[in-house]
């Protein structure tokens, strides 16, 4: 049976930290540290007045900005301001630059993901990658009220405009807000038949203390915290007096969910609306 102990559970503020270039390093995830076949992250601390260079190479980089600072994304000739929220999606290939200003250092989780084989892709077309920022995605809200979401990486989602905002299934990523008393339902991940082994699934802390949940077993987690569901084990995270916010990662986006718990009010979510009279428009999460 399952338990906490096939989780595992990495606090950033206390990690390991390796010096390179750009500042300090810590690795919270990898096929060494906690087999992921799949995914490599890590927390990057880019010192006041320096720069990191990301070379994606043949794989997917994902870059976002963890804390609230000033800095600059440079990505296919242009800059963008490096807030808290922002960062961009590297399809492989691709580069981008983080400047940080002369008087404050960054904090930045960096994914890295490898390329996907054409039946995880299902057609699609696998780049180009994009920068994006919390202006630029649509807010998603759970038929409870209870949770919030805003994807920066999902095949599915839909922009205003219609458009894809993700053109490869190699990573599903965003923040997840919950209220207080908010909660998942116990449900578990497994793989498919064009991803066997499931995807890498993480959870990654920002504000407020969250509860995993394992059969019967539980333990809180502090902000910072990375926590790593290996595929078939069954998980819940509730957050613990009050709100929680954290960032959510799965790689591939080959998996399939079963919900364990009863769900009165459904598994459904919906996109913001654009205008208060707006009617509901429902995630097609297919």
């Amino acid at each position: 049976m399952a338990s906490i102990a096939d989780l595992s559970i990495v606090d950033s503020n206390s990690a390991k930290a390796e010096q390179d270039s750009s500042g300090l390093v810590r690795t919270l995830c990898s096929p060494q540290l906690c087999g992921s076949r799949t995914l490599s992250a890590y927390r990057r601390t880019i010192l006041a007045g320096r720069t990191l260079d990301v070379d994606a190479g043949g794989d997917y980089h994902l870059l976002y900005v963890m804390t609230p600072t000033q800095g600059v994304l440079r990505y296919r000739g242009e800059a963008h301001d490096a807030d808290e929220g922002a960062g961009v999606l590297l399809a492989p290939g691709e580069s981008a630059r983080l400047e940080t200003a002369s008087d404050a250092d960054m904090d930045v989780l960096h994914l890295v993901v490898p390329k996907p084989p054409p039946a995880v892709e299902e057609g699609l077309p696998g780049g180009p990658g994009y920068f994006f920022d919390r202006g630029t995605l649509r807010m998603l809200q759970d038929a409870s009220g209870g949770r919030v979401r805003r994807f920066c990486a999902e095949s599915s989602v839909r922009l205003r405009d219609g458009r894809r905002l993700t053109p490869t299934n190699a990573i599903q990523a965003g923040e997840m807000h919950y209220n207080e008393g908010g909660s998942s339902p116990y449900h578990v991940h497994t793989g498919t038949p064009e991803n066997p082994e499931g995807a890498a699934h993480c959870y990654m802390t920002f504000k407020g203390r969250g509860r995993v949940e394992v059969e019967g077993d539980s333990v809180e987690i502090e902000p910072g915290t990375l926590v790593y569901f290996p595929p078939g084990v069954p998980h819940r995270l509730s957050a613990v007096g009050g709100p929680l916010d954290y960032f959510e990662i799965q790689a591939w986006r080959s998996f399939k969910t079963r919900i364990l718990s009863e769900e009165p009010l459904g598994l459904r979510w919906y996109y913001d609306r654009a205008r208060p009279e707006a009617p509901l428009e429902e995630w097609n999460q297919s």
